[in-house]
């Protein structure tokens, strides 16, 4: 797994680059991994997060194996967030990460989520990330 500071030059990579910055690295069950940053277009549906280019480019490859996890770190640029904010998933990315576990029976796995200060870390299932109730998972 690459460390922290690793997955912050990831992130530098996002476009525009006077916005958020954010990476994303997919990890799957043999240590193999995918990452992502956010590409920023005019429209919500244009850009792409950096969750996404990960899964992407796990799609892109052949001979992947099951993803177990997703490393998420960002600096948002928005008024009121500094570094010590956690960065979770958009909404979007918690929809299409919901379908992609649903769709290939993937039970366990989690987001790991930090701040762009690398002290406040949250895990979260996506379940805890985009609850509906007991129902929606049955």
């Amino acid at each position: 797994m690459k460390n922290l500071e690793e997955l912050k030059e990831i992130a530098e990579h996002s476009y525009p680059e006077s916005r958020n910055k954010i990476g994303a690295i997919l990890i799957c069950e043999d240590g193999k991994t995918y990452s992502g940053f956010t590409v920023r277009r005019s429209s919500v549906l244009g850009s792409t997060c950096a969750e996404r280019m990960a899964l992407d480019n796990w799609f892109q490859d052949k001979d992947r194996t099951k993803p177990i996890k997703l490393i998420l770190i960002g600096k948002i640029m928005r008024i009121g967030w500094n570094n010590t904010h956690i960065c979770y998933p958009c909404g979007v990315c918690r929809e299409l990460y919901h379908q992609f576990t649903h769709i290939n029976n993937i039970k366990d796995f989690t987001f790991e989520c930090y701040s762009w200060d690398s002290k406040h870390k949250d895990t979260k299932t996506i379940r805890e990330l985009l609850y509906y109730g007991d129902p929606f998972y049955e």
